[in-house]
């Protein structure tokens, strides 16, 4: 699974403002020991000062401070095995790798590289800083596809069952918006240690129907990866969601927290925030077209290609047979024997190129030859249609909600294992 890492730029420059804000004092001492890597009081302090500042600006309460870096130094102990990881494998993203990304997400956000780093740097934080933490965060993104993605497998008997059940549920599906609250089992965890901890789980979710705020008991207590912005998981529908989370929250009203919940990971707490409905229909207008295609090669320049494309197209406006010429012409091999036919395609299927060409012609018309990478090209429209797709579609998206369901309760059980495997030691504060 390919997946490129997308940043905000306003997430990114709210993050680095945090920590020039907050007050970070430089103790220089390791607080923990990971495997080969150490994690230094002046980053945990650094980070931590910034999580304050994102919780004051969320206007929530800071939990206490003893609590919020238990928390802090525990992400920070699984991104540092995370990049070791990384590392051993051989991930690596390169300083002209890093620039481009940081160009191309620069200019996303109508902005060029220089103002980004201005603006950056006009925070008090350092570019280089920041382009390393940029760096371990592709790295982390990168060793988590690779690796958990070759721990799930989708089935189409998963993929039948899922489409039914959207069928069922109808297109206008319900989202719900779910906090989430993940206390960490083992699950080779005896039961005296399961009943301590159903217990502690049980606590929680009475003092949270009780009054008490979610987003806060998420920052303090959860484990889970959106625990620091308060545990807060998005918008889902209930195929979207890990199966055991759908059983609960499709019972639940807006406000209500549910029972502990329990999964090979630990146990879950969930609030249901908010809840909207949907409506997703799919349809795309389709183009039959077929073409010719001269290309250059070692012995045809391309103006000599250019020369043999206008030459057939003349013929084809003296009337001669499009697909005789493209069956005897055409250097696309793969269309030729079939007279260039390129069949009923969706919007986007070929080159920009083509694609404009091909969208300004009318239905049989042909266009004069245009260039494209592949050579020169001559089109003619057989027609258009508007197409439902939305079994098609339902299909991609099951498909997609089953592989981020499945990598998201994977991964979890990854990142326990990748804890419960490495050595790791709190160093006394005292």
């Amino acid at each position: 699974m390919k997946k490129i890492v997308k940043i905000s730029l306003i997430a990114v420059l709210a993050f680095y403002q945090a920590m020039a804000v907050a007050k970070i004092e430089i103790l220089d001492r390791v607080v923990a020991l990971v495997d080969k890597d150490v994690i230094l009081a002046s980053e945990l302090v650094r980070r931590t000062n910034s999580i304050i500042v994102q919780i004051k600006e969320r206007q929530q309460t800071v939990p206490p401070i003893d609590k919020l870096r238990e928390q802090v130094l525990e992400r920070l102990i699984t991104e540092s095995l995370q990049l070791q990881m990384a590392k051993r494998v051989g991930v690596r993203v390169s300083d002209t790798e890093l620039d481009a990304t940081l160009e191309r997400m620069a200019a996303e956000n109508k902005t060029t590289l220089a103002q980004f780093k201005q603006s950056i740097e006009s925070q008090g934080t350092s570019w280089a800083i920041f382009r390393e933490d940029f760096r371990d965060e592709i790295m982390i993104s990168r060793v988590r596809s690779g690796v958990v993605s070759r721990r799930i497998q989708v089935s189409d008997k998963e993929i039948d069952a899922l489409v039914a059940q959207i069928n069922q549920q109808g297109e206008s599906q319900t989202q719900y918006s779910i906090g989430h609250i993940l206390l960490p089992l083992a699950e080779s965890a005896s039961p005296e240690e399961v009943a301590s901890l159903r217990e502690k789980a049980q606590q929680l979710v009475n003092e949270l129907r009780n009054g008490a705020n979610f987003q806060e008991y998420a920052i303090t207590y959860s484990s889970g990866q959106n625990a620091l912005s308060g545990g807060n998981l998005g918008w889902a529908s209930l195929s979207q969601m890990p199966t055991l989370f759908a059983g609960s929250v499709r019972n639940m009203k807006v406000g209500e927290v549910s029972e502990p919940l329990r999964s090979g990971s630990g146990l879950h707490i969930l609030r249901l925030n908010e809840s909207k409905g949907g409506f997703e229909t799919h349809e795309v207008l389709q183009t039959h077209a077929r073409h010719i295609l001269i290309s250059p090669n070692e012995i045809t320049s391309d103006e000599a290609a250019k020369a043999k494309a206008e030459l057939i197209w003349q013929r084809l406006k003296d009337g001669e047979d499009f697909a005789e010429l493209a069956t005897e012409f055409s250097d696309d091999k793969g269309t030729a024997a079939i007279g260039g036919d390129l069949k009923w395609t969706d919007p986007g299927t070929f080159v920009p190129e083509f694609t404009k060409m091909m969208d300004s012609l009318a239905v049989n018309e042909i266009g004069e030859p245009i260039r494209s990478e592949f050579g020169w090209h001559i089109i003619e429209v057989l027609g258009r249609r508007n197409q439902d797709q939305t079994e098609e579609k339902k299909r991609e998206r099951a498909f997609r909600i089953l592989q981020k369901r499945k990598f998201d309760e994977e991964m979890q059980v990854w990142l326990r294992e990748l804890r419960d495997q490495a050595y790791i030691k709190i160093v006394d504060e005292k």
